[in-house]
């Protein structure tokens, strides 16, 4: 069985066209020895990637990426253990860099990145304001 995981993140710095690329040159690389396949887009200085293959590879890339100094507010977004299919099973790491491309058919993608990225964000304030809340509760008892 496989696994695939979803995640978003910020750019730790800006970073150039060639630097976006030069990644997903290097992934492409690595995920090919490893098993894996999936997606890296980037916009606005945001990532957004699917990756799967192997659980133990998944979780060690993932883990990897985790203490990147190019990326920063990493965001699980989804992982779903004991999938039967890839989704990009032709794509070592195909890498689209959104920003590089004019086309007016990725603006909606382009949207969908950061709302994506800033819901996941409202949602984390929103948990940690709860936990506060509950915390400020329990003193009180």
């Amino acid at each position: 069985m496989l696994k695939r995981i979803t995640y978003a993140s910020r750019y730790a710095k800006p970073m150039t066209a060639e630097e976006i690329e030069e990644i997903g040159s290097r992934a492409t690389e690595k995920n090919r020895d490893l098993g894996l396949t999936g997606l890296l887009m980037a916009s606005g200085g945001l990532f957004y990637q699917v990756l799967e293959g192997p659980p133990e590879e998944v979780d060690r890339i993932y883990d990897t990426i985790l203490g990147d100094e190019r990326h920063t507010d990493v965001s699980l977004l989804s992982s779903v253990d004991a999938v039967k299919d890839r989704s990009f099973p032709d794509w070592t790491m195909k890498t689209i860099d959104l920003d590089a491309q004019a086309h007016v058919r990725l603006l909606p993608v382009k949207a969908l990145m950061k709302s994506v990225f800033e819901q996941r964000r409202l949602v984390d304030n929103m948990i940690a304001a709860i936990e506060r809340s509950l915390q400020y509760e329990m003193r009180d008892e």
